[in-house]
């Protein structure tokens, strides 16, 4: 890991904010009737890249498995232990950028490569949960989130990786890994699992690292699969309106972490935690370098930010050696037991602390505290998380009363106070141990959490942005934490967030501001996101959102962070526009570049359909990125950036070409021939090539042989504990009597085929085009193809490859195209 800064500093007020991402820079004059700046990073902002090396790892092992806790204002990283050694590690930080080692948190022989470390906290606990060897559960306790942890149970079993979840109204649940998906269980207590239900997160093997999540009444489980020695291991996500034991909706846009170059391959085991900033996510996971000398894997720590357009999760990656803004700060933040600065904060008499800055109108707010045993408990006694506050006659808080285990939401109006909500807390819970209130004010509405469970909701009534702090009965004395604030809720963190290139962008994450960000002539009253915005914002089936461009010099801009100085492919994904629509691309207020959207293209059905519309060269670094609609209007749903590449005209390939090569493949002078033991597969090419035709000879030498072709392949990988189809991409599968094009994202999807007679022992030309979403296959030099395909959810670039499957299939004279348009 490497950082960039050269102003740092800690608990700085406002101002501290500085060092992270979003600072501004004005460096360019745009058009007269656009923004007159552009705001980039600074040179002196600091930034991080993937993968981290950290003080205190264990030699010739790294950090596999890691989960972050967060409490109290700052993170603690566990990760699993070396085999064969005692104890669990763990970090801290401030920031997700800069760790610290802290050294065992236990020493106990149970903990002998103990795998997958999680911690949790409840009412002055943390509970570990690991499965030492993979031999079953233990349960650790301790006051602190760096121990000393006692063992408190025998083993539990439940395989390996178990991960818990503490739902709003209490519950606890417990998941680990399974042979057919991963298994949930309900918790009595946290040292007892009830019998587990086999959830449908399921990667069609083994499938382990589970966490789960709870956002906006969504659950959201995140899993990996499936062999951590694999090239492919990979995250996916599932979500649940229900609860945590599903049944799950597999969103389309799986698997979201993988990469299976061998400079950064074997991505997985993820958990999930939020940002410094209280609004922002990120994604903790490792990567494989590969064995130790003693046998186990070698692995290194990675965080990347996570992203939501409603109920869609994306990742802001996998980067690697890719400089990331690091996470942003609160815009207020301090740990009151170590100093009350004068500069932020008022002590307005013995029982009121006020912050000297306010909130803006969307806002989260988090105070942690405890209460002190001689005076915590007195009758009618209570302490109030502050809010929104003006004067003494207007404010909003957040009142716990201990001895009713009530907690209330109250606002007060020119004196007069009112319960606009209110909520019963577990009556076991002891106020002497620290508790947190999280506050986040969005459009309309205040939410309430208290100890991360949801506790109440309330409508509120115009602008109600303030200051924050602490109020308390006369006679109470509370000790006062972590207090923070942020600018931002409802995810609007994400808005700003620049998204790394190659990568997707979803249209909703334009940038905040009117002017700034976005552009509308007229604005738009009926909204469902973003509605003090004007902009055209609808939901779309699979719950995320979309953004309609209605009239010409309409705009959405969007910061952007790119790994390397590249022509960049643009795809769209859009609804099907009544007339054609005119987009314009541009970086820094540079020349734009004009692309054209048709009504009538193939790929449109029903629904929304991903078109590959032109070309747009971007140089490396930070830059914000313009879309402007030049003439009929568009409903966008996301937009694609992917580095494109053409391939050599007759480019023949080879296996001095080859950039995977699984199983056993014989060549001689240019001919390639399977072994007929394994399933033989050779990748070659580039993973940047988007629209090629890709030309060979096939020779049955059987009429059992099976095998096929590839066309734009990316992440394939090869294990005998992983799924078959181990690849992206499209695979022609080949028989003496069929043709099959299928749709490869580690599994197989048929999306075409054709009955044939293919002759043993006779070669056949075959010839396969991929251009934009169409895919054609063409056979012994037929000028009409064989089988015609528009896919509206298209991979667009990738390698070629021939598979023969357990065959003796050969392939002969294989060459490339790039198709010029």
């Amino acid at each position: 890991m490497r950082i960039r800064t050269k102003h740092f500093g800690w608990r700085l007020s406002i101002k501290a904010a500085i060092f992270t991402a979003t600072i501004i820079l004005a460096l360019v004059a745009c058009q007269a009737d656009e923004v007159s700046k552009v705001e980039l990073l600074k040179e002196d902002a600091k930034v991080y890249t993937n993968s981290f090396k950290l003080d205190g790892e264990w030699e010739d092992y790294g950090i596999g498995d890691p989960y972050i806790l967060r409490y109290n204002g700052r993170f603690y990283l566990y990760c699993s232990t070396k085999d064969w050694r005692p104890g669990i590690k763990a970090w801290s930080s401030d920031n997700l950028v800069d760790w610290q080692y802290e050294g065992l948190v236990t020493e106990s022989e149970i903990t002998t490569g103990a795998y997958a470390p999680e911690v949790v906290y409840w009412n002055g606990n943390f509970y570990l949960y690991t499965s030492p060897a993979g031999q079953g559960h233990y349960v650790l306790r301790s006051d602190n989130p760096t121990g000393p942890f006692t063992v408190e149970t025998d083993n539990l079993g439940q395989t390996i990786d178990g991960s818990v979840f503490i739902d709003d109204d209490g519950k606890w649940y417990f998941t680990n890994a399974g042979t057919q998906g991963i298994v949930a269980h309900e918790m009595p207590d946290p040292f007892t699992i009830d019998i587990g239900v086999t959830t449908n997160a399921f990667l069609g093997h083994w499938t382990e690292g589970s966490m789960i999540w709870k956002r906006n009444g969504l659950y959201y489980m995140t899993y990996t699969g499936n062999h951590v020695f694999s090239n492919g291991y990979r995250v996916n996500y599932a979500t649940s309106k229900i609860s945590p034991f599903g049944d799950y909706a597999i969103p389309s846009n799986n698997p979201i972490i993988i990469n299976t170059e061998e400079t950064f391959k074997g991505l997985g085991h993820s958990a999930t935690v939020l940002g410094p900033d209280m609004d922002s996510y990120y994604v903790t996971y490792h990567n494989l370098v590969g064995h130790s000398a003693e046998g186990p894997p070698v692995r290194e720590l990675n965080i990347d930010r996570l992203a939501y357009n409603g109920d869609k999760l994306v990742v802001l990656g996998a980067t690697h050696d890719h400089e990331q803004p690091a996470p942003a700060m609160p815009a207020l933040y301090g740990w009151l037991t170590d100093n009350m600065p004068e500069e932020q904060w008022d002590s307005a008499d013995a029982n009121t602390i006020l912050s000297k800055a306010s909130t803006a109108e969307n806002f989260i707010a988090e105070y942690n505290f405890r209460l002190t045993p001689e005076t915590g408990l007195a009758n009618k006694n209570s302490a109030d998380a502050v809010f929104a506050y003006k004067d003494a006659d207007n404010y909003s808080s957040v009142r716990l009363l201990p001895t009713n285990d009530t907690l209330q939401l109250l606002i007060v109006e020119e004196g007069a106070a009112k319960v606009a909500a209110e909520a019963s807390l577990p009556d076991d819970f002891d106020y002497s141990k620290l508790h947190t209130i999280r506050v986040e004010q969005r459009e309309g509405r205040v939410l309430v959490f208290f100890d991360t469970m949801k506790k109440l909701e309330a409508e509120t009534s115009g602008a109600r942005s303030g200051k924050i702090g602490y109020m308390s009965s006369e006679d109470m004395k509370p000790v006062y934490e972590y207090t923070a604030f942020s600018n931002d809720s409802d995810g609007s963190s994400d808005f700003e967030a620049y998204k790394p290139l190659p990568g997707a962008i979803e249209a909703v994450h334009y940038l905040k501001g009117e002017d700034r960000g976005y552009h509308v002539g007229n604005k738009y009253a009926a909204a469902e996101y973003r509605k003090s915005d004007g902009v055209r914002i609808g939901k779309t089936e699979d719950g995320s959102y979309s953004v309609r461009l209605q009239d010409s010099g309409d705009w959405l801009k969007y910061k952007i962070n790119t790994k390397k100085d590249s022509p960049y492919g643009i795809a769209v994904t859009v609804k099907k526009p009544d007339t054609d629509a005119v987009l314009e691309w541009s970086v820094d207020g540079a020349k734009a570049v004009k692309t054209t959207i048709d009504a009538d293209d193939a790929a449109f059905g029903e629904g929304a359909a991903t078109l590959r519309i032109g070309t747009l060269t971007i140089p490396k670094g930070f830059h914000e990125l313009k879309v402007k609609l030049k003439a009929g209007s568009i409903e966008l749903e996301s937009f694609q950036l992917f580095a494109a590449k053409r391939p050599v005209e007759d480019e023949a390939l080879d296996g001095d070409s080859a950039k995977s090569l699984f199983g056993m493949f014989g060549s001689s002078e240019g001919t390639y021939t399977g072994s007929g033991i394994d399933d033989d597969m050779l990748f070659a090419g580039d993973d940047d090539w988007d629209n090629y035709a890709f030309e060979t000879e096939i020779l049955l030498n059987d009429q059992s042989d099976r095998g096929g072709i590839y066309v734009r392949a990316t992440n394939e990988s090869y294990h005998p504990d992983q799924v078959k189809d181990a690849a992206m991409g499209y695979y022609i599968g080949i028989s003496s009597s069929i043709i099959t094009l299928n749709r490869m994202n580690y599994d197989s999807y048929p999306l075409a085929s054709e009955t044939v007679s293919l002759e043993a022992g006779r070669k056949h030309a075959f010839k396969v085009t991929a251009e934009g979403g169409r895919i054609e296959v063409f056979l012994d030099g037929s000028s009409k193809p064989l089988i015609a395909h528009t896919d509206p959810e298209p991979f667009l670039h990738g390698k070629i490859g021939i598979r023969s499957e357990h065959s003796a299939m050969s392939f002969a004279n294989m060459s490339i195209h790039p198709i010029k348009k």
